[in-house]
């Protein structure tokens, strides 16, 4: 808990800085209301949203999967949420962002369990697949970017993640969420601590496992789409968030499940508050991804030896023969 208060501490300082250099640099008190309630608490407020909601998304997906190394980006949900974004406002652009993005993340989630569920869901292939499926679907938003530059450009810079905010939109848009999704956590509470045991444990209890990871993942899902579809991808904080709240203390389910959320907020905006310092104007042209980058990568870097994620395999155990397929001029073909 000393840790959580330090953050939130140190968040809180930033954040009163920048609130008190933007109120000085307005030439009139009048400007200087008007940047306050319009962009600067907005943009504060979309911070804490969005970074909560990456935080229970990312809480939900690594207890549902066993996998510490889950969260929407390694997995394919935000690149895939962003490409069906730029195939929505290409093709169909009566259909609402946050639908399209849910739709694309969704798709992706259906790719990754289909290449990974005859492995049980392993925690390494998990993490390969969706590396794979992320760089494929990157790709593949990028080349509909190029060759559709006109109309799309403004999405490859939003897809960096940019909290600028012109008013309270998009804060209301992810608290919606936050709070729908918060509520559906909290219904899965139960059967979410039942997978700490295995998939065999949690049936031998009563739990249809199948149906529960699924409405896990509709959850994970739908929060990390609403915080793309108002802010573009932001990535580390759903992975780092569990981490560092697992650090601070939080053991069982329902706590990681209320501490990640927590952890994801204060993360986000303290990045984005360390950038907006440093840098001043320069830093709203900054992407919020690449901040959340800059203060967490070296952060994970340092928690890795401090975290026992999951078991490595031996090197002096024997290697495991090679599979062979059953029909291997048709694969070939």
């Amino acid at each position: 808990m000393f840790r959580l208060a330090l953050l939130a501490a140190v968040a809180l300082a930033v954040a009163a800085l920048n609130l008190a250099g933007g109120r000085g640099a307005a030439p009139t008190p009048e400007l200087a209301a008007v940047v306050l309630w319009q962009a600067t608490l907005p943009r504060l407020a979309v911070a804490l949203a969005a970074g909560a909601a990456l935080g229970l998304s990312g809480a939900i997906l690594q207890r549902v999967l066993r996998n510490p190394l889950a969260e929407p980006a390694t997995l394919g949900i935000a690149p895939g949420a962003q490409l069906a974004l730029g195939l929505a406002a290409l093709h169909a652009p009566e259909v609402p962002p946050p639908l399209a993005a849910f739709g694309g993340g969704a798709l992706a989630v259906a790719l990754l369990l289909a290449l990974t569920w005859r492995r049980g869901l392993e925690p390494v292939a998990v993490a390969l697949a969706g590396m794979m499926l992320g760089l494929t679907l990157s790709a593949a938003s990028a080349a509909l970017v190029l060759a559709n530059g006109e109309y799309l450009f403004s999405l490859l810079i939003w897809g960096g993640g940019s909290l600028v905010q012109q008013g309270w939109g998009a804060t209301r848009a992810v608290a919606l969420a936050l709070g729908l999704g918060g509520l559906g956590a909290a219904l899965l509470l139960r059967p979410l601590a039942a997978f700490g045991i295995g998939d065999a444990g949690a049936r031998g209890l009563g739990l249809a496992v199948g149906a529960t990871r699924l409405a896990a993942l509709g959850v994970a899902v739908a929060l990390a789409a609403a915080s793309i579809a108002e802010v573009g991808v932001i990535a580390f904080v759903g992975l780092a968030a569990p981490a560092l709240a697992t650090l601070a203390g939080a053991r069982t389910a329902r706590a990681r499940l209320l501490a990640a959320p927590l952890v994801g907020a204060l993360l986000l905006s303290l990045a984005d508050g360390l950038i907006l310092a440093a840098a001043g104007e320069a830093g709203e042209r900054i992407p919020a991804g690449v901040a959340t980058a800059l203060l967490g990568g070296p952060l994970l870097l340092w928690l890795l030896p401090r975290l026992r994620l999951f078991e490595w395999p031996q090197l002096a155990a024997a290697p495991l023969p090679p599979a062979r397929a059953a029909r291997p001029n048709l694969r070939l073909a």
